[in-house]
């Protein structure tokens, strides 16, 4: 059988944090912009697995503010515990302004008694990965499950989109539903995403928008808070 489709997309993102809990003025922000913006799909929750090397190269080029980065994550959506059916193994390369993601389809496992390495060889191995893909990830360790609530918005134009993150959860990996957990139900995640040929500025004129946050990350917040030793 042939290799997984490889799926690459180029986007600007742009990331505003509230550190108040306020998701009427959030939405608000999103609902009232000239560019017009409409919910769109339904209210889910977004579930990742993170991995890093053995020495968290990933997590120090974030750390020193390497403009140039990446992170690789196994992404799904539903219950965090159970039947995955449409797991995504996706690689997210940062450079400068610009957010490049390829994403490979993932056979579908049941983490309903938490996860371990083992289980998830078995599903690499199972889902016809290219060559490349497969060495890589023999180089990297599963390291930080997140979990988190997400809204989606599109403009008229169909060109811009907001998401609205909240209620975010962090595990250490191979969690089980017992596991302890760390939450920041006071955050909430304003994300504005859009294609590389549209101007960020536009879309942000007349806009009740707090200042660009380039630091914040899930995977950074969620290892401070799992990994007492990490700063």
């Amino acid at each position: 059988m042939s290799p997984s489709t490889e799926n690459i997309q180029e986007r600007y993102e742009q990331k505003f944090v509230f550190l108040q809990k306020q998701p009427d003025f959030v939405e608000d922000i999103v609902k009232n912009h000239p560019a017009i913006f409409h919910e769109i799909f339904q209210q889910r929750q977004v579930n990742n697995i993170y991995f890093d090397a053995p020495d968290l190269q990933f997590y120090s080029d974030h750390k020193e503010g390497n403009t140039n980065r990446k992170k690789v994550r196994i992404r799904w959506y539903g219950n965090i515990f159970g039947k995955v059916n449409k797991p995504v193994l996706e690689f997210k390369y940062r450079k400068g302004v610009l957010r490049i993601k390829k994403s490979y389809p993932l056979a579908r496992f049941n983490n309903t008694n938490g996860c371990n390495e083992q289980l998830l060889k078995k599903v690499l191995s199972k889902s016809e990965l290219p060559d490349q893909v497969l060495a890589e990830m023999e180089n990297l360790l599963p390291q930080l499950v997140n979990t988190y609530s997400r809204r989606y918005f599109r403009s008229k134009d169909l060109h811009y989109r907001f998401t609205i993150d909240s209620d975010l959860a962090y595990f250490r990996f191979m969690p089980n539903q017992d596991a302890n957990h760390f939450k920041e139900n006071e955050l909430l995640v304003l994300e504005l995403k859009f294609p590389t040929d549209k101007n960020t500025e536009t879309i942000k004129s007349n806009a009740d928008l707090p200042k660009q946050d380039d630091v914040f990350s899930k995977y950074m917040s969620g290892m401070r808070k799992v990994y007492s030793h990490l700063t």
